[in-house]
């Protein structure tokens, strides 16, 4: 029998693919996605031991939550156990809008309007928010593994993933949060700016900004490589042009505020975020300062934080400057920049007790941190005893999510 030549082309061609860094890098993004996935379906069976016993204050929230853990024994011990926290207000967008509840404009619309779409498919709403953040946790694990591989090497990049998936609050990928997309976006960001692919790094930036406000600090990797490209071959008209890239995330969330604004007949989103959750921007040190008297028992008003929450708030950020100082001529420029500034946003925001909020969960879509990582702890046993302490503060962390204590 004769092989068409066209059979044997299509060979080679899938040959060389499977040779390559993209085949490897999507075998290892799956592979640890699957660890994850396996990881915290298992702790969270922990409910069939001892079943959380707080319950959402809200009629609609505490009525979806009875559904799912009635409905059947696969959707009370896998589908339940992650309707927590901000994932209720993802759905409650995706389902009713944000005319439901105005104070949900703090949550930009893209993770909703993907788990809206994804419902088309899967049902309930939390079957398609966990779909979506699953599939995009893979997709921001392959960008990832492909990103750190250009810039360092790939066993490097192959250890960026395992510290990826063991940092304490990796389990958040897997819950009906916007972590996985925006990891996506940050990681095709860096990807494109690498190769000069300049007004699709600035389309992906406004796909970030319209994930979460933090989004539109990827306009400053973009910039800075500009700039650095500028300085080598002095063409002006060349930075001008490609500096319009930097404007489409400012745009994008500024049109997204305006709409809520005038559209939605709401106040600013950072507005709301002040005045209805009782967050806000600080100096950097202030929430170090009251959350080391927070841990010490010094709060002026109910915290309801565990103890471990707060001293993870005060030294993942302080290892990860650490990091980031370590690595400082191993990565691009423009890299280190945005790190730190995503990094003093990440430790600057604070809540009505003026101690750090979310800051441990924030640091996960920080690239450079991770790959950082990658490269200090070089040595076997240093990964193992990373490796160790990561997973047992990762199932302490999920069980308290189950129980309803706030994470982050």
């Amino acid at each position: 029998m004769r092989i068409k030549p066209f059979m044997i082309k299509k060979n080679v061609k899938f040959q060389e693919w499977t040779n390559s860094v993209y085949a490897r890098a999507l075998f290892y993004a799956l592979l640890a996605f699957l660890g994850l996935r396996i990881f915290t379906s298992l702790v969270l069976l922990i409910g069939v031991i001892q079943p959380a016993n707080v319950y959402p204050t809200l009629d609609i929230t505490r009525n979806t939550l009875f559904t799912l853990e009635q409905e059947s024994g696969f959707s009370k011990l896998f589908l339940a156990p992650w309707y927590r926290w901000d994932t209720v207000h993802y759905l409650e967008i995706a389902d009713f809008g944000y005319d439901f509840d105005p104070v949900n404009t703090i949550w930009p619309p893209l993770y909703p309007f993907l788990i809206k779409t994804m419902k088309l498919l899967f049902q309930p709403s939390l079957v398609a928010g966990i779909q979506v953040s699953n599939i995009f946790f893979v997709v921001g694990l392959f960008l990832t593994y492909v990103l750190t591989a250009e810039i360092v090497n790939e066993k490097t990049a192959r250890n960026t993933l395992l510290i990826l998936v063991c940092f304490p609050m990796s389990f958040y990928f897997i819950a009906a949060y916007s972590e996985s997309l925006f990891l996506v976006f940050t990681a095709a960001v860096f990807l494109l700016i690498n190769r000069k692919k300049w007004l699709w790094a600035g389309i992906v930036s406004a796909l970030a900004s319209l994930t979460r406000v933090q989004g539109v600090i990827l306009i400053i990797p973009i910039l800075v490589a500009l700039i650095q490209q500028y300085d080598k071959d002095r063409n002006l008209k060349y930075l001008l042009v490609n500096a319009l890239s930097c404007v489409y995330a400012p745009f994008a969330y500024g049109l997204y505020s305006l709409y809520v604004f005038f559209g939605l007949r709401a106040d600013w989103p950072w507005n709301t975020l002040s005045s209805y959750w009782l967050q806000r921007f600080s100096l950097p040190w202030e929430g170090f300062y009251y959350t080391f008297l927070s841990i010490l028992g010094k709060n002026i008003h109910p915290d309801y934080s565990p103890l471990l929450v707060k001293i993870l708030n005060i030294i993942l950020p302080l290892f990860s400057m650490y990091i980031l100082i370590a690595i400082r001529k191993k990565i691009p420029l423009s890299y280190s920049i945005y790190s730190w500034i995503m990094l003093i946003l990440v430790v600057g925001k604070i809540d009505y007790n003026n101690t750090l909020v979310s800051t441990a969960r924030y640091l996960l879509t920080i690239i450079p941190v991770f790959m950082g990582m990658a490269i200090i702890l070089n040595h076997k046993y240093l990964r193992m005893a990373y490796f160790s302490i990561g997973i047992m503060l990762q199932t302490i962390l999920i069980i308290f999510f189950y129980w309803w204590f706030w994470v982050a």
